[in-house]
């Protein structure tokens, strides 16, 4: 777990509950939760690089990206293996340095390869097979910030961001 340094994020079904809504103009409406949100800020500020990578192309996805501090968001990426390879070359990481959170079988030949995976309770029956941990929450209901917490528990690093919290 030392060699994590970044972070790889797939949205729907993981940082939400996969659920699409949509109106009868041309907006979409996904729920975030705040408590994954704390989390994801908290791995940034220890200095983490946090990368989403989606299937789908929203507005929303781009507004929470920067409400949290992601800088690096992709999406309507259909092969997200081929996608990430390239910036592994362009970033100079690699798949040892690859915490990955995914849900559903498009995640599923990154995950096969990252050096930790993690996963919803929801998650397809195939991720969780191959998945590190699988949380006791459902995507977009806190699963990511218990699959953070638990890589920064690993790293010994949880404990900077609670005084972050509990400082006076």
């Amino acid at each position: 777990m030392k060699e994590i340094n970044t972070i790889f994020l797939d949205v729907d079904g993981t940082l939400t509950d996969g659920k699409v809504y949509l109106d009868n103009g041309k907006n979409e409406f996904k729920a975030f939760n705040v408590k994954d949100g704390l989390l994801v800020v908290s791995v940034i500020e220890l200095g983490y690089d946090v990368i989403i990578m989606t299937g789908r192309k929203s507005e929303v996805v781009a507004r929470r990206a920067a409400e949290l501090g992601i800088e690096e968001y992709y999406q309507g990426v259909r092969d997200k293996k081929a996608a990430l390879e390239k910036l592994m070359e362009e970033k100079d990481f690699a798949y040892e340095n690859l915490a990955y959170l995914g849900d559903d079988l498009n995640d599923l030949p990154v995950m096969k390869e990252a050096r930790f995976a993690g996963c919803p309770a929801d998650a397809a029956a195939e991720v969780k097979e191959v998945s590190d941990l699988v949380s006791e929450f459902k995507g977009g209901d806190g699963a990511v910030r218990e699959i953070l917490s638990h890589i920064l528990k690993a790293k010994g690093e949880y404990n900077q961001v609670v005084e972050r919290f509990t400082e006076k």
